[in-house]
């Protein structure tokens, strides 16, 4: 069992972390450097165990001391990272985009962080990775989730001598976890400590290989250029889209881990371990730390300069600027050695515990307030607002006679929100059920989906609340999302569904069914028609500006109105179709005869009238109510 510094180490240290960062500045062909990642657990695997096992033979491990260093080398360097990336989302951020970088502020010092982005990757409105500031936190949550467990585990082991066959059972059996876990939800296989523990084994395993026999010479040669090599071919063959990750990982593990066992004699490990690689290795932690900010607000600031070849030279300029500071200044201090006596201990741990607890306070404080919209001119604040979708808060019940009822996704609320003013013209309230991202439709059900059972709950709750319900019914889907390659039909023999993409056979056969059933109740429907797609991606949070000044997102060009209604016809003739059929009861309302002229708007005004490329904003949800209140009136009024 090697001790000491490790030079090969140092060199896969910084091979992990440059894979990284060329990953996330998109620099070809580096797609697969996010398996950097990978390399990283399994280093952490092998030191940390090693560690163990080393003061659990000299008598001298203690569970105090461990955790004290861990705090140490890890809070410092990481607590400064959520602080500048806190202030510079204060600088720049408008209040929407900063409540996520408070947010996220808070599920990194406390550890969390995997278990945020999980959860959150399937609600219906998860955000993208590139809205996330503090994303690459993730692995360090998980690698403290690690730390946790690992060592009870090894103590507990160690004293029965099963201490290599628990590590082995451990990696085997989390492996088929993920394996199977990636089936049906493989953000939990990439997220989750439990899926990731194999990697972690990988490194611990080469102790036992190291103890039995150690490589020389040409097969010690072998090892290591095998390794890196496994390595490299991880990087640029892997891609983010490749199915089975959690298989595909283990061949840069498998590399790391080679390359560990070989030791730092070879050739190949020697070059690995330049004067260069070391110098990158020793700051790994604190480039880690520092990449993500840098290009997420490089990119947020400069918009597409930041992705230009001066723009990508200076980000490497600014990361390994503050990455050196941050080594030098930050952790080194914290990770020289020192006396762990028993008070020095506690002194430690009530030290980081409480800057931590203070800080996420801080972090927390930020998100509860809607991101601290007094950092903004009243008028900036007041125009981001109407940009955005309707909250919850901007839904307020009315007074009056429920005097009709919505029904559907989340497109309901901006129906809602442009409607309030003349239910309130009329003296009447409304309900509404549905679920976001949820087919409101006797007999479907989304396939293949994680919430697939959310939404079944959502849809017979729904529909059972509208069967005792005689109010009209304004009824709005983003049909789009529901073509035959989305649901699956629950009446008629199977073999007959089609599941061709961008057919809608079963979407008409369960609207026929439901519309029928709603009308043979006497309620009035007003069937709303597809909602023009924008065309573009709309990322509301880069819209609105900050505290200080940035590089403005340019405004998505109108879409001609022949090419969007190209883009909707198949959905709207089905609807049609389905009007059709009870032309006494269904009103069709087409969004793009009111929307749209010669051309469908994005921004009107230098107002963005969408607030995402599904969503329009409530300054959207105004601009096309405006322009046919009279057929909304009649409708709720009662009049054909």
């Amino acid at each position: 069992m090697t001790s000491g510094f490790r030079s090969e180490i140092a060199g896969l240290r910084a091979i992990a972390v440059i894979s990284v960062v060329l990953f996330h500045l998109k620099i070809t062909p580096f797609q697969g450097g996010f398996l950097g990642v990978d390399v990283f657990f399994v280093i952490s695997g092998y030191l940390i165990t090693r560690n163990i096992l080393s003061d659990l033979k000299a008598d001298r491990f203690s569970f105090a001391q461990f955790y004290t260093r861990r705090m140490r080398r890890i809070f410092p360097a990481l607590i400064f990272t959520v602080a500048l990336t806190y202030i510079a989302g204060a600088l720049w951020c408008s209040a929407l985009m900063f409540l996520d970088v408070a947010k996220e502020g808070t599920h990194a010092l406390l550890w969390i962080s995997n278990i945020q982005y999980w959860r959150e990757s399937h609600q219906y409105f998860a955000p993208n990775s590139d809205e996330l500031a503090l994303l690459h936190c993730w692995s360090l949550s998980l690698e403290e989730q690690f730390y946790l467990v690992w060592p009870l585990l090894i103590v507990l082991v160690c004293r029965f001598g099963w201490t290599f066959a628990a590590i082995g059972l451990a990696s085997v059996v989390s492996l088929m976890s993920a394996i199977l876990i990636s089936r049906s939800d493989p953000s939990a296989a990439f997220y989750l400590t439990p899926f990731r523990i194999y990697e972690f084994g990988c490194g611990a395993v080469v102790l036992l290989f190291e103890m039995r026999f150690q490589p020389s010479g040409r097969l010690a040669e072998a090892l290591s250029a095998g390794g890196i090599v496994c390595i490299v071919a991880s990087v640029v063959l892997i891609t983010p889209d490749m199915p089975h990750q959690d298989i595909a990982a283990l061949l840069p593990c498998i590399g790391a881990a080679t390359t560990i066992w070989a030791g730092g004699q070879t050739n190949t490990s020697r070059l690995v371990a330049s004067p260069l690689m070391i110098g990158v290795g020793a700051i790994s932690y604190s480039l880690y730390l520092c990449h993500w900010p840098i290009i997420f607000f490089a990119r947020f600031i400069f918009v597409a300069g930041a992705d230009s070849a001066a723009g990508t030279l200076g980000q490497i300029v600014a990361m390994f600027a503050l990455a050196t500071g941050m080594y030098y200044l930050v952790e080194r201090p914290f990770i020289q050695r020192h006396e762990f006596r028993s008070a020095r201990l506690l002194k430690s741990a009530v030290t980081f515990w409480s800057v931590i607890l203070v800080m996420a306070a801080i972090t927390h404080a930020t998100f509860l307030s809607r991101g601290f919209a007094w950092r903004l001119p009243k008028e900036q604040f007041e125009l981001a607002h109407l940009q955005d979708y309707p909250a919850s808060e901007d839904l307020a019940p009315l007074n009056g006679p429920i005097g009709v009822l919505f029904v559907g996704d989340s497109l309901v609320a901006q129906y809602i929100y442009g409607l309030t003013p003349l239910m309130k013209e009329l003296d009447i309230s409304y309900e509404a059920s549905g679920g976001a991202g949820c087919p409101i439709l006797y007999g479907v059900t989304l396939s293949r989906s994680l919430r697939r059972e959310e939404c079944r709950h959502r849809r017979d709750e729904a529909l059972a609340w509208l069967a005792g319900r005689d109010q009209p019914i304004i009824y709005a889907q983003l049909w789009r999302l529901y073509d035959d390659s989305a649901m699956d039909y629950e009446f008629g023999p199977r073999e007959t569904q089609s599941a061709q993409v961008h057919s809608y056979t079963r979407l008409q056969a369960a609207l026929e069914l439901t519309i029928g059933k709603i009308v043979a109740r006497g309620n009035r429907v007003l069937l709303v028609g597809a909602q023009v797609d924008p065309g573009c991606s709309i990322n509301l949070p880069r819209i609105e500006q900050g505290p200080l000044p940035r590089a403005p997102q340019h405004p998505c060009p109108p879409m001609a109105r022949q090419e969007a209604e190209r883009s909707i016809e198949s959905i709207d003739a089905v609807l049609a179709t389905v009007r059709a059929r009870w032309p006494d009861k269904v009103t069709l309302f087409r969004p793009i005869d009111h929307f749209c002229d010669s051309n469908c708007p994005v921004v009107k005004d230098n107002i963005w009238l969408y607030s995402s490329r599904i969503h329009l904003s409530m300054a959207g949800s105004k601009y096309m109510i405006a322009r046919n209140e009279g057929a909304f009136r009649n409708f709720l009024s009662g009049e054909r």
